[in-house]
């Protein structure tokens, strides 16, 4: 799917992981931390100053009282070619030398690295940094090194070859040295305090760059709006998550599942019931015009909330006085005896086999207007049994004795059981995950779908989230989120369930 984002979508996305991102930030604070103050070695730093001074100002310097202008420019011109020619390898060469006179090798081999009797003449190098005080005349020399006497020594031993190579090389000039270089104990780096700042800042950067991407490349449903535009299909219904589940693993399991159910469930939260009657009440005027009232409810993959769904939708319609009859016809895995506490030793699976008849296997509550028919015994061909002439005629049958049939039906990714009733029923319900079920497992089945020349009613958004400050929560807390106000015995009741 593209994406597109403004301004308003990247601020709600980012504070809907607002705890991540700060979670991250303190990770890397911490971490640059931990490595500035116990990893990284601390660094000292000792510098030495030099004046340039041109051959002209040198010269006539007796007879002036003042240095003119063309003066300092000559000598600011001086201060860059002589920053070239020290940092050559013959100077490089004459600092090891004289180092070496200071230190011994195994003294040195701690910091540089030291070869035939000879500092590595880029790792002198590296420890130097000269410039250019504010663009003037004068030479700021510095050494920076993990032990603080060695970067003074540097600098001062630069000082020392520096006047002779200088004039000799360049044959103009001068320069002075300005004191000698101190040692300084104080460690100018790590900066603790900085890098600090630096990885927490590195941590929000980077959490907000994972959130983005993964965000972008989520091909999975998250807006019915979404859905509906792009295969031009009608959204039956959005299904609000229930919530209450008990623990992760229980997702898709039996317990979770009566949770879930409408049937005697007095904790089902006020607005989900509501989006199971506006969804009974589209899917029966998308019936109104179909050539019969049989409905498969199928979803692409397992375990994305069809049987559950299915269950609530027939018992919601049996609510309008309509006689709905729901058939289990997943003869793989069933779980509609499981949801409505029945015994599944005989069922649809019989009746197709010829060894039961449809009167001795359907279940009906007292009113009449609900009945249940279970899968049965397991099959070795489900396929074939439900692409059978038995199972037409006993659609023809069930037709003539309720108002509405509804299905529930194997996914249609793994195996194609949906398929042998394309041209007996109204035609599928396809049921999509919130946040689980992606574009491309949608496609897949559309084209199971029309190869088959199987009807596709619309979709179903099931177990939709609703996070404070999600990205695509501000449509389904505007539509669903808000207080319902009733009147029971005369006195206004406040239904909180929704706001749970």
């Amino acid at each position: 799917m593209e994406e597109t984002y403004n301004i308003k979508d990247l601020l709600v996305l980012l504070w809907s992981k607002v705890w991540y991102i700060i979670g991250v930030s303190l990770i890397g604070a911490f971490l640059a931390f931990f490595v500035s103050k116990f990893v990284m070695s601390e660094k000292y730093e000792s510098h030495i100053s030099m004046y340039v001074k041109s051959a002209d100002a040198q010269q006539t310097g007796q007879d002036k009282t003042n240095v003119d202008l063309q003066d300092i420019n000559a000598s600011k011109s001086l201060v860059q070619t002589y920053i070239v020619i020290l940092t050559d390898d013959p100077v490089m060469n004459e600092v090891s030398d004289k180092l070496l006179e200071m230190y011994s090798p195994e003294e040195l081999s701690k910091y540089f690295t030291v070869t035939s009797g000879r500092v590595s003449k880029s790792g002198l190098r590296n420890a130097y940094n000269m410039t250019a005080v504010n663009q003037t005349e004068v030479l700021q020399i510095s050494a920076t090194t993990t032990n603080a006497k060695l970067s003074a020594d540097l600098c001062n031993i630069m000082a020392e070859v520096a006047p002779s190579f200088l004039i000799r090389v360049v044959g103009a000039g001068s320069v002075e040295k300005i004191g000698d270089a101190e040692v300084y104990n104080t460690p100018v780096s790590p900066n603790v305090t900085k890098n600090t700042a630096l990885g927490f800042f590195g941590g929000l950067m980077l959490s907000a760059l994972v959130i983005l991407v993964i965000d972008f490349f989520d091909n999975t449903v998250k807006d019915s709006d979404d859905l509906g535009e792009t295969y031009q299909k009608p959204i039956v219904g959005e299904i609000m998550n229930i919530g209450g589940k008990l623990s992760k693993n229980d997702n898709g399991s039996s317990a979770d599942r009566k949770k879930k159910l409408l049937l005697n469930n007095k904790e089902i939260p006020f607005n989900v019931v509501e989006n199971y009657k506006t969804m009974r009440t589209n899917l029966m005027f998308t019936l109104s015009t179909t050539r019969n009232k049989i409905v498969v409810v199928s979803s692409p993959n397992p375990s994305e909330g069809k049987s559950v769904t299915v269950a609530n939708l027939a018992v919601s319609m049996a609510e309008t006085e309509n006689r709905v009859l729901l058939i289990d016809a997943d003869m793989r895995k069933p779980v509609q005896h499981r949801n409505f506490r029945l015994k599944n030793n005989v069922g649809l699976s019989t009746i197709l086999s010829g060894e039961s008849t449809f009167e001795k296997c359907v279940h009906e509550n007292k009113s009449g207007n609900f009945a249940l028919l279970t899968s049965g015994v397991i099959p070795p061909n489900p396929s074939e049994l439900l692409a059978s002439e038995k199972m037409r005629e006993l659609l023809e049958l069930v037709q003539q004795k309720y108002d509405y049939v509804i299905i529930d039906g194997t996914p249609l990714l793994p195996v194609t059981d949906v398929m042998g009733l394309a041209d007996e029923v109204a035609g599928v319900l396809l049921v999509a995950r919130y946040g689980k079920t992606t574009f491309s497992e949608i496609e897949e089945s559309m084209k199971k779908l029309e190869i088959a020349n199987c009807n596709l009613l619309g979709f179903v958004l099931n177990d939709i989230s609703v996070k404070k400050g999600s990205h695509y929560g501000y449509k389904y807390n505007y539509k669903y989120k808000y207080d319902y106000g009733y009147r029971y015995g005369g006195k206004e009741t406040k239904d909180t369930s929704a706001e749970n």
